[in-house]
């Protein structure tokens, strides 16, 4: 289970998954996508408030 996926689960906190999250890259990225891991640096840098990345449905 990847660290993101700890945090959306509750296993960890907001403050331990942005602590951690920046010593994870690639691995990561692949394993989630580049959208939720720069949604993710982007709250942790202050850029939003958001705390939960919502994978948004495909276009019908």
């Amino acid at each position: 289970m990847n660290i993101i996926k700890k945090y959306e689960f509750g296993y960890i906190t907001y403050e331990q998954l942005i602590e951690e999250l920046w010593g994870y890259g690639q691995q990561l990225i692949n394993e989630v996508g580049i959208d939720c891991f720069c949604f993710y640096i982007e709250s942790g840098a202050g850029y939003h408030k958001n705390r939960y990345y919502i994978f948004p449905y495909p276009p019908k």
